[in-house]
Order: structure tokens, then sequence, then C-alpha cells
């Protein structure tokens, strides 16, 4: 090899330990992809302060709430990847791509994983007036009579309404969906009967079920849920329906390695503090921990499923 090539790649190494023994030395920008004071924003946020112990810098939370998460998302996307801009990501990046058009990230190949935060398992929960003491009663009078039995979600393509149909799909059954404007909205309306059922995650729906204007009637969890022990998994029914929201911290693609290594140590550092999980309940989330190669693994089979659950429910991309 050529003096001036031996001595260009020994001065790229010398860069590269230098920045990766440096890193961060200025404020990491942690993008939210949703307006201020969703989950994902407080969630950001209570990780944001704990990052910044474990990294010596301050972690500046920017919300960039827009088209589903896609704008805030697609910042991060083709932002420099140095360490300095990650995204606060949740189940969404891996369904955007499937029902809109022109997106402008790639769930797997534009992102560098840094870790898994936590998830929070989908329920199916129905107004108590409705004649389905189980999920097994559910699903027999859906079958009974196709169509007609309502399932409210927080609109086309949410999480709540892939879950639905997916379900359907697992099931052998046929729902009538009916979309909302958000969760809420969908929440309220079962609540108040003008819909039999929905999905949502508990931490959602606790207050309404604590008062008995829900029922729970299974989890699409991998095992019970803690706060719901009599309440069985779709598994255990025999419907294999496991359908986990996530949330995870990632960066552009082609960050260095060991800026990749110290930002996942800090994470791990932050997720492993004796109270985080008492602060993450509130939220409905359970700390999960995954390494970075298992977080890519789930966002590409997330991204698989989704594209796949909306060809088969007939979704446009708009």
């Amino acid at each position: 090899m050529p003096a001036k090539a031996v001595l260009a790649a020994l001065l790229a190494l010398a860069t590269a330990m230098a920045s990766a023994e440096t890193f961060p030395s200025r404020p990491v920008t942690m993008i939210v992809p949703y307006a201020a004071g969703g989950s994902s924003d407080v969630l950001a946020r209570l990780l944001g302060d704990r990052l910044a112990q474990a990294l010596g810098q301050p972690i500046v939370v920017d919300d960039r709430a827009g088209a589903g998460s896609r704008i805030g998302t697609e910042v991060v996307a083709h932002a420099t990847p140095d360490g300095y801009t990650l995204l606060l990501a949740d189940m969404p990046l891996a369904i955007i791509p499937a029902i809109q058009k022109g997106v402008r990230y790639d769930p797997v190949r534009d992102f560098t994983p840094i870790g898994l935060i936590g998830t929070a398992s989908m329920v199916l929960f129905v107004n108590p007036a409705m004649k389905a003491a189980s999920v097994t009663d559910f699903i027999s009078l859906a079958k009974q009579d196709p169509g007609r039995i309502s399932i409210a979600s927080g609109g086309i393509g949410s999480t709540t309404h892939l879950t639905a149909e997916l379900l359907q799909a697992r099931a052998g059954i046929k729902l009538l969906h009916v979309p909302y404007r958000g969760a809420g909205p969908a929440l309220t309306d079962l609540m108040a009967g003008h819909v039999q059922s929905g999905f949502t995650t508990l931490a959602t729906a606790s207050p309404a079920l604590a008062a008995g204007s829900v029922r729970a009637l299974a989890s699409a969890s991998e095992r019970r849920l803690a706060e719901l022990p009599a309440v069985p998994t779709f598994r255990e029914i025999g419907v294999d329906l496991v359908v986990e929201h996530w949330w995870g911290v990632l960066a552009p693609a082609g960050l260095p390695r060991d800026v990749t290594a110290r930002l996942t140590r800090a994470l791990q550092a932050t997720l492993d503090a004796p109270d985080i999980a008492t602060r993450l309940a509130p939220l409905g989330v359970a700390p999960a921990h995954r390494s970075p190669a298992e977080f890519r693994a789930l966002i590409a089979t997330d991204t698989a499923r989704w594209a796949d659950i909306v060809r088969a429910a007939g979704i446009t991309p708009q």
C-alpha cells in the first residue's frame, strides 16, 4: 500500500477513535415525532434526564409532530449519523410506510438501533352491555352474525385498527370497523355503548376499567398481564395474536460503532435504574431488555407483518 494511503488510513482511524472518545462533547437532540404532552413526549423527557446523567451532556427533546409520526421520523432518517440526533420511535415507525404514499424512510435500512425501551400490550375491551362473558363468546357471536359486532379504533391504519384486522384474520371472523380520530374518542364511545368493542392499551383504558365502564376480554400479549391476572391471553384460547406497542431509541444509519455502543450503554444504564419501572408504570410501559440486533429484528418483523395486514384489509395508502 502506498505511503500516502497508509497515512490517510491512520489519520482516519485516529479521527474516528478521537471522536468516539470525546462523544458526546455537546448536547444531544432527541426528536419525538408527536406533539408535546403525549406518551412519547413524556417518555422522552423522563429518559432524557437520566440519559443526560449517563452521557454527561444535556438531552434536548424536540417535538416534531405531523403525518402520524412521519415528519419527525424522516428528519432523523436524513440527519448526520454522528450520535447527536436521536429518534424516540414507537411501533407506527413500522406501519407508516404501508399506509402513506411517498414515505422517505425505510424502517430497517435507514436507522441504527440503540435499544428498546419498553412495551405495552394491546387489550380487547367491550362495553359491559355486550353479551360476551369471554373472548371465546365474543368470537362465537362474531361467527354467528358476521359484520354486526362493531369495533372502534383510533383511525384507519392506527395500531388499534390493524390489531383488529389481525384478530379478524387469525380468528376467522368479520367485525364492523368504526374509526375515530384518536384512541380517546374511540374509548369514550365504547364506554357510552355507541360501539361494542375496541383495542387499546391498559394505560389508556384503566380508569374506565376501574369504573366498570368497560370489560377486558383478552390481552394480545405473550403472557397474562400482571395488572389483569384473571384476563387470558389470546394464545390461551387458541388465537395466535400478539401485539405489543413498543418504544425505542434510534439514530440515523451509518452511526460509528463506538458511538452506537456508548449510547446503548447509557440507555441500558438508564433502564436498569432501580426506580425506572415505577416511573414507567403510570405510562403503561413495561421496561424491555433487547439488544440493538434484537431491536432491529423486531422492527423488520413488524414492518413485514403490518404491510401484510394492510394489504389483506384492502387499505389503500393515502
